[in-house]
């Protein structure tokens, strides 16, 4: 289990010295994004900004599928000003939204999301809770051997999109006049 916040620091200091470049979310416009391979790995970082000073951060680095379906592992992060106000749920939930329109675009039809958090984060606990499962496993991290709780998510698109598609046998009427 790797801190985010260090990751929040170093993106926030690669923004600001202009080492990278950010793209508006699809849905979100408020929402920005950024994709990167670090050491051959699949990486999305998107981010809120107050300007140039990012308030709300989530990643989501590719890791190992879950039964054949591509699985990424998420870790957030919002600086310490910024906390208590729904920053971190709200970025991980738009994030997850252009991550499923970005996948439906590409003919990818279902990814899971995987959380591992540190039992002791009661913060970062309630925003998988409410972002990802309401069912997690207890485990031990791998890497720090520290009880942790995963939270594993499948992000499925939906089968028909009812605003622009009539499902057979559908009998819509119109009655009166515009």
């Amino acid at each position: 289990m790797t801190d985010p916040s260090t990751a929040l620091t170093s993106f926030q200091q690669a923004l600001l010295g202009g080492e990278i470049e950010l793209q508006r979310g699809a849905l979100d416009p408020n929402l920005y994004v950024y994709s990167d391979n670090p050491e051959g790995v699949a990486r999305l970082t998107y981010v809120r900004l107050d300007g140039k000073t990012v308030t709300a951060f989530a990643s989501f680095v590719i890791c190992d599928p879950i039964d054949g379906t591509p699985c990424f592992q998420l870790g957030y992060a919002v600086p310490e000003a910024y906390r208590n106000r729904g920053h971190a749920k709200d970025v991980v939930t738009a994030a997850i939204a252009e991550m499923r329109h970005g996948f439906k675009r590409a003919g990818i039809p279902a990814f899971h999301v995987e959380a591992i958090v540190g039992a002791d984060n009661a913060a970062s606990l309630r925003v998988a809770e409410q972002t990802i499962s309401t069912s997690p496993t207890a485990i031990t991290d791998q890497f720090s051997g520290v009880p942790a709780f995963q939270y594993v998510r499948q992000i499925a698109q939906a089968a028909t999109d009812w605003r622009f598609k009539k499902p057979a046998g559908l009998r819509l009427s119109h009655s009166g006049t515009r």
